[in-house]
């Protein structure tokens, strides 16, 4: 069952064959939770909270941590391993159920309730196969990430009850996918609803009608929905306690570059350069083996022969004398010179210091550099065949050609 459906969703882009590797989950969204895990603690100062979630981040969670088992958060189960992470159902698969040699991949995100500080991660735009973003009742602030609108799995967004600013990206508008978007309770968020986002909120679903009536709590538990992955009855867009009124941009949506398609191809790339070095480092090692002395073998081996043998061996190591220890001269301590520390340049600046002269098809000067999930960037970034960059307000602009 499991294999027809594999089949016919056509999954080479969203599973990959296990090589002879021991972890389940896929390397490339090992590596985006790395970065995710960077920026939080980063971004936060090293905050606690953040530091709590990051306990179970090792191994196999805190029952199998590493080196003791490899590094897997998605485990063998879909509630995962690493606090948070979540490896669900993808596009109807259940993928606690594939064989052994497939790999996962992270399908939810779900910290809610933490308190947690800061912004919400741009790292999290790293996973490509994400579904499910749920991030409500902490303390996140700052504008929205307008990267988030890449990810085109994403069916439901809950980060109500935090302290974003700001409107809703117009990228988020591109979510063709999204059914449930909730930013209630983040007072200081307004603007315009994105053309494109799930219509305002219904109760679409039936929580009480089979409920006892000494039961008061049975609605939280007993419900039938609109969709089966989620128990709660009103599916949509809800803003209640915010700045927002209600109204749809008039425009379409803005464009968005996505950074998983930069990591992704990175990561590849990087992937496929250390196999490569692998392959090298294997061949060069067959070179420095010296060749095997064979040593002769007698026509009839004998116990007598071999006797004889560790006899003269015996023999010979009493002969030869203990040789003298010679005397220990201590050196002289040679004089510390202290070397003069040269000032760093600036990486950034050195990079960028022969860039061209860009500008957009409006003719808005391109800025550079800027970067794209930690990586530096001199010239236009190119997406689906078109370079983009950013200008002096940080909006992504398309570049106009080269003349």
């Amino acid at each position: 069952m499991i294999g027809s459906k594999f089949a016919a969703a056509g999954f080479a882009v969203a599973f990959a064959l296990l090589g002879a590797a021991d972890a389940a989950t896929h390397p490339q969204d090992l590596a985006a939770l790395w970065k995710f895990k960077e920026e939080a603690l980063k971004m936060s100062n090293n905050d606690a909270r953040w530091r709590k979630v990051f306990e179970t981040w090792t191994g196999r969670g805190e029952a199998c941590p590493y080196p003791e088992c490899p590094h897997d958060p998605c485990g063998e189960d879909w509630h995962g391993t690493w606090h948070g992470v979540q490896c669900r159902e993808l596009q109807g698969v259940a993928q606690w159920k594939l064989p052994d040699n497939v790999y996962r991949r992270v399908t939810n995100m779900h910290i809610p309730e933490w308190g947690l500080p800061g912004h919400l991660p741009e790292s999290l735009c790293l996973f490509e196969m994400l579904e499910e973003l749920d991030f409500d009742e902490n303390e996140f602030e700052g504008e929205l990430p307008a990267c988030v609108g890449c990810l085109p799995h994403l069916r439901e967004i809950d980060i109500e009850d935090n302290k974003f600013t700001g409107s809703i990206p117009r990228e988020w508008g591109n979510l063709k996918n999204l059914i449930e978007f909730e930013v209630d309770g983040n007072q200081l968020l307004g603007g315009c609803i994105p053309e494109g986002l799930p219509k305002d909120a219904e109760w679409c679903g039936d929580c009480w009608s089979t409920c006892p009536s000494y039961d008061p709590y049975c609605g939280s538990y007993d419900c039938n929905s609109c969709v089966s992955w989620t128990k709660d009855p009103e599916i949509g867009t809800s803003y209640e306690n915010t700045r927002l009124k209600g109204d749809r941009c008039p425009n379409e949506p803005n464009p968005p570059v996505c950074p998983w398609e930069i990591f992704k191809e990175e990561f590849e790339q990087q992937q496929m350069e250390e196999e490569a070095k692998r392959k090298q480092q294997q061949v060069e090692s067959l070179k420095k083996v010296p060749e095997l002395q064979i040593r002769s073998v007698e026509s009839e081996p004998s116990t007598e022969t071999f006797l004889q043998r560790v006899a003269e061996e015996e023999a010979e190591e009493e002969v030869l004398p203990e040789p003298e220890p010679e005397p220990v001269v201590e050196p002289e301590p040679e004089p510390v010179v202290e070397e003069e520390v040269e000032p760093e340049a600036d990486p950034a600046l050195g990079e960028c210091a022969d860039s061209k002269t860009r500008v957009t098809v409006d003719n808005e000067a391109c800025i550079f550099p800027f970067t794209v999930m930690d990586q530096i960037h001199c010239d236009c970034v190119q997406h689906n065949g078109e370079g983009w960059c950013t200008i002096a307000d940080g909006t992504w602009k398309k570049c106009a050609p080269e003349s």
